[in-house]
């Protein structure tokens, strides 16, 4: 029989909630003009009587009535929120209880954790919702994010005025200036080399302070750039899968893969697995005659990242999307699954290259005991990939004076980082193009522009242009002449975007070997 002490509160307010899922779960209840928002990651109840089973199961006494239930898994814990006409409650230490009166209502946020790390993510999770709590006739029904301008813009080519928009969107809160920075960072970084991307950088990067013995010893201890790639390709024959990381608004982390295609091409790798490939993108990739296009995914819509694509095809290498698109399996646990059926399973014999965000590598479960796609790959297909990481030590790259510099994670000595096999500082300009000759292009506009630059190849038919991603795009300022990277003999569709997207040159070149 259930005590009367832990017999369940619920608020009548409970029935009213609204849940709507927009890259967070925003939470409306209408009946108390309540708003406020949470992490996506976390599911609620919706039901009275799950409720109740929550209630009688939460190990403390909830001493007012519940109008919201929420839990996780990854990390996991579950936090309440009740509300009442009387003084705020006391809860036991182990809670994280935060509170607030607007008008008559006392409004808490009980959270608990249920792991022995996840207080590390309730507390600000908890937080960052509580501070997003709206009540009264002010309260938000009309939600939007930055990530539906973004949502807007990830099947256009015409990124200057992506990045527009996103500028102009207002942030509501700390959480939102946050993915709006990120979404500037990438939007900018779409545009190559430019004042915007790395201003914003430099503000983003000027916040990390260095730890002065890591310091000294990276500096003391890395290999510089041909010698960091020749190590990384005689590691790379003694695996037969190596796993590099990347930070998604960096694109120089791509120009390092880019690096290594060939040689890994020439010591038998014979398949690139990108996280960044949209589900069944690798089929149509590994078609004859194709190439990147908007479909292909968000972030390979990014020129360097294009570009990749386009050398590793040239190459003959098998492309594989690897990312978990099963609702009901953990995304860590997907991801290796994919990676090894349509790699090893096939072919014992394969050699694969795999390009994945930042924490996916990591061959180690993190400290909340959460375990990494690496980790579930090596454990559970007794295969151990070479991991490298670009990110984890990324801050200290103004740190050494090389385009490539590579430490091994065994001269830290640090838990903290013991987790891949190699860490990579990168400081490959993003102004760095290929080309085999050059154009000369004043924008005459009285503004500045967009210039996208097209393999007249990959132009099939006339408005083509509109779902392709260039080779090469930057912002030119007005009145100013610029070097264009051309391929010779090979026609090129250039075309020049306003700030809002419209089109405002088009012209076809060409630049002949005798030229």
């Amino acid at each position: 029989m259930v005590s009367s002490a832990y017999s369940p509160k619920i608020s009548k307010h409970f029935e009213h909630n609204n849940y709507i899922r927009n890259y967070s779960v925003h939470i409306i209840n209408d009946s108390l003009q309540l708003y406020f928002k949470s992490p996506a990651d976390i599911n609620y109840i919706t039901e009275s009587e799950e409720l109740k089973n929550a209630i009688q199961n939460a190990g403390f006494k909830l001493k007012d009535k519940v109008l919201v239930y929420g839990r996780t898994n990854d990390p996991p814990y579950e936090y309440f929120v009740t509300v009442s006409k009387g003084a705020k409650k006391e809860y036991p230490k182990k809670l994280i209880v935060l509170d607030t009166v607007v008008g008559s209502l006392n409004i808490q946020f009980i959270g608990k954790p249920l792991a022995e790390n996840s207080r590390k993510s309730l507390e600000p999770d908890l937080h960052n919702m509580f501070s997003s709590l709206e009540v009264g006739a002010t309260y938000r029904k009309d939600i939007s994010t930055v990530m539906d301008v973004v949502k807007k813009h990830q099947n256009s080519n015409k990124f200057l005025a992506a990045l527009k928009e996103i500028n102009e969107f207002p942030a509501y809160d700390k959480q939102e200036e946050w993915v709006k920075l990120q979404m500037q960072l990438t939007f900018s970084s779409f545009l190559g080399d430019n004042t915007f991307y790395k201003e914003s950088l430099k503000l983003l990067e000027s916040r990390f302070k260095p730890n002065n013995i890591i310091s000294k010893t990276i500096k003391e201890n890395f290999l510089r750039d041909s010698e960091a790639i020749n190590t990384i390709l005689k590691e790379a024959e003694k695996h037969k899968i190596v796993m590099i990381n990347e930070n998604h608004f960096y694109p120089n982390h791509r120009l390092l893969v880019l690096d290594l295609l060939e040689e890994l091409k020439e010591i038998g790798y014979t398949h690139i697995a990108i996280e960044a490939l949209d589900v069944k993108q690798d089929s149509l990739l590994n078609l004859e005659g194709s190439y990147p296009a908007l479909k292909t995914g968000f972030y390979t819509s990014e020129q360097h990242f294009s570009n990749l694509i386009r050398k590793a095809k040239h190459l003959g290498y098998e492309f594989v999307a690897y990312e978990n698109n099963d609702a009901n399996k953990n995304r860590e646990q997907g991801q290796a699954e994919n990676l090894y059926n349509k790699t090893f399973k096939i072919n014992p014999e394969s050699k694969v290259l795999v390009l994945a965000g930042i924490d996916h590598i990591l061959e180690k479960p993190s400290f909340s005991g959460k375990e990494w796609m690496a980790s579930i790959f090596k454990n559970k297909y007794k295969m151990d990939p070479l991991t490298m990481s670009q990110t984890h030590l990324n801050s200290y790259r103004s740190e050494i004076k090389a385009t490539y510099g590579l430490i091994s994670s065994e001269i830290l000595e640090n838990d903290k980082f013991n987790s891949v096999d190699y860490f990579m500082l990168n400081n490959k300009s993003i102004a760095d193009m290929e080309s085999a000759s050059s154009f000369l292009y004043t924008n005459n506009s009285p503004s500045d522009v967009q210039v996208v630059l097209f393999y007249g190849s990959e132009i099939k038919h006339k408005f083509d242009y509109h779902n392709k991603v260039p080779y090469y795009t930057s912002i030119l300022k007005s009145g100013m002449q610029y070097q264009l990277p051309i391929i010779k003999n090979e026609e090129i569709y250039l075309y020049t975007y306003d700030k809002h997207g419209n089109q405002i040159d088009k012209k076809i070149v060409k630049v002949s070997d005798n030229e």
